[in-house]
């Protein structure tokens, strides 16, 4: 396993690949999440979602968080986040998610509020996001319950350790 490189979809190309992993590896966020739903989510959540995909060092595609702002533009939510297995680590995990957030920070110094959610019986995800956010509610996708998770943006910050930004971003 090696490093993985960042970088916004802004082409075509860009995010055929993604719809295409997207498509490939959706089971991962349900065993049971139909093909359809796959499709729908991706037409529904594309007009308004950036994404910053994750290559390996050959240009192959292992991961992506798809994000949006919300209308107050003080929060970003992430839609949708895998990595493939090969490169799931706590290393890569703390990597990933600080280049992403370096990435919101530089689009968009108003927000203040980072929101995510994850299926409530998945226990790793659970445990690994109350490390950094506070469980503020729940709500239903799908017909499984989804807990939503929230984090100052300043506290997840200093969580991933992003001492690089200057201290004028918030």
């Amino acid at each position: 396993m090696g490093r993985l490189y960042a970088t916004p979809c802004k082409q075509d190309k860009d995010y055929a690949r993604f719809a295409s992993y997207y498509i490939e590896h959706s089971h991962e966020f349900d065993e049971h999440y139909p093909f359809q739903e796959a499709i729908v989510h991706l037409v529904v959540s594309l007009h308004e979602s950036r994404i910053h995909l994750f290559d390996d060092e050959n240009g192959k595609l292992q991961g992506f968080i798809q994000y949006r702002y919300e209308a107050d533009q003080d929060t970003v939510f992430i839609e949708s986040s895998i990595v493939s297995p090969a490169y799931r680590s706590g290393h890569a995990f703390y990597k990933g998610f600080g280049d992403w957030l370096r990435q919101v920070i530089e689009e968009n110094n108003d927000v203040r509020w980072v929101r995510l959610h994850v299926r409530a019986d998945h226990g790793y995800l659970n445990r690994l996001y109350a490390k950094f956010a506070k469980r503020i509610g729940e709500r239903e996708s799908n017909g499984r319950l989804e807990a939503v998770y929230e984090s100052a943006c300043d506290d997840l910050r200093r969580y991933l350790r992003l001492d690089t930004l200057s201290n004028d971003i918030k």
